[in-house]
């Protein structure tokens, strides 16, 4: 399944994959998904939780998170500051997802042992005609 994105504030391939992922998860995962893009400047939550896709639930005492992404461009995925973004991302015990561009999975592998950071997935994306495709 994929959806060509045309919504307002979706400019960059980074923004495209994570509003992609995010409708997708949303209906696969059954919760409620924010998305925090380029475009916002503060997080969706807690200043301390920096996802850029995050699953969670109401519950009797808050708010239940699920789970949470990551998305990385070839770029972001060369930049020292996205390793250590990962680590300050991660809450134990809630599952960490990982999109990076096609052909980039071994190099993500090796930069998240490199901060001591196991993801509980790691996907690759690619676009065809304009299409986000997610694998």
């Amino acid at each position: 399944m994929s959806t060509i994105l045309r919504e307002k504030g979706i400019e960059t391939i980074h923004d495209q994959v994570v509003s992609e992922a995010a409708q997708r998860w949303a209906r696969a995962f059954q919760c409620k998904v924010t998305i925090k893009t380029n475009a916002d400047h503060s997080p969706w939550a807690d200043p301390g939780q920096q996802s850029d896709i995050a699953g969670w639930s109401f519950s009797p005492c808050g708010h239940n998170m699920q789970w949470m992404a990551e998305v990385e461009t070839e770029d972001s995925l060369l930049d020292p500051e996205t390793h250590r973004k990962w680590k300050r991302t991660a809450v134990c015990g809630i599952p960490l997802y990982l999109l990076i561009p096609r052909g980039n999975r071994a190099q993500a592998e090796k930069l998240a042992a490199s901060v001591d950071l196991r993801f509980s997935s790691i996907y690759e994306y690619g676009f065809v005609n304009g299409v986000v495709q997610i694998l």
